[in-house]
């Protein structure tokens, strides 16, 4: 790829949830701070909110090293697709009890509770933590409130839900009632998604610059600070770069990446205009 080409010793636009690419903007770094307090006080239930792709699934994944510093049980579940029956399940296997495939609910239930029972009489907090909440089928939304009253008698268990903040119709009537701290994770800002591109070249190896100091400029107008789009930006403004051979990527290569990277939001106008005329004629 363009690692060598660019000085470089990782690829580091990947989109992984290795928490070594961590970007600890002030959002980000406020976002983790709530939540460990949620975690470090055994309050009973936390939001994780953000537009999709600013970093919610990779601050859960920092919180969990984060929470091993303190004696507690945290896993983490992504709900995505699951059903009630099968978030119940998850949880059972993160948890290390390996609940069998032909359990029933009623059982699994059960099993659920009288391990959150357990870690109630020897002292050791319970944190569940459930990812892409907004994106469960459902029945999933009632087995979270179920859990939620299931472990309102047993203290010492925290529930931590993250979901779009754009697609809480589904959640409304659920998550305001049971929630004791919503966490708000917003997009990064045009200094920020700057910085946050620097510290990630320079984290897989980047001695020189990389990228012109215009085309942050195009970059942030393109990706409006969602760092996935950032990511997936960069990836394409650098196999450019590569490709073209230039020492360092410039605001015209960002703004045909970003051509790439979004045809449809780019032209659709184009494309509507030129349909509407084809009808007229």
């Amino acid at each position: 790829m363009y690692t060598q080409h660019f000085g470089l010793t990782e690829t580091p636009f990947a989109n992984t949830l290795d928490p070594h690419w961590f970007f600890q903007s002030p959002g980000h770094e406020e976002a983790l701070a709530r939540l460990m307090f949620l975690v470090e006080q055994r309050r009973r239930c936390g939001v994780l909110l953000g537009p999709a792709g600013t970093g919610k699934s990779l601050v859960l994944q920092v919180l969990l090293a984060e929470a091993r510093r303190i004696p507690c049980e945290i896993v983490l579940v992504d709900l995505l697709g699951r059903s009630g029956r099968e978030m119940v399940w998850e949880t059972l296997a993160a948890l290390g009890l390996a609940p069998q495939s032909e359990d029933s609910p009623r059982l699994l239930w059960r099993m659920l509770a009288d391990h959150l029972t357990t870690n109630r009489y020897i002292q050791t907090p319970t944190v569940l933590c459930f990812d892409h909440v907004d994106r469960a089928e459902s029945d999933c939304l009632i087995s979270i409130e179920r859990l939620y009253h299931t472990a309102a008698a047993e203290t010492g268990v925290t529930l931590l839900l993250s979901a779009r903040d754009g697609r809480l119709s589904r959640l409304t009537q659920t998550l305001p009632s049971i929630a004791d701290l919503h966490v708000e994770l917003p997009p990064l800002d045009r200094d920020q998604t700057e910085l946050y591109v620097e510290t990630l070249l320079a984290r897989a190896g980047a001695t020189r610059m990389v990228f012109e100091p215009d085309a942050y400029d195009r970059m942030f107008t393109d990706t409006r600070g969602i760092p996935r789009d950032i990511n997936r930006l960069c990836d394409l403004a650098l196999v450019a770069g590569m490709a073209e051979g230039v020492p360092r990527v410039t605001e015209s290569i960002v703004a045909a990446a970003a051509e790439q990277l979004h045809p449809l939001r780019l032209k659709g106008p184009v494309f509507q205009s030129r349909r509407r005329a084809t009808a007229e004629i």
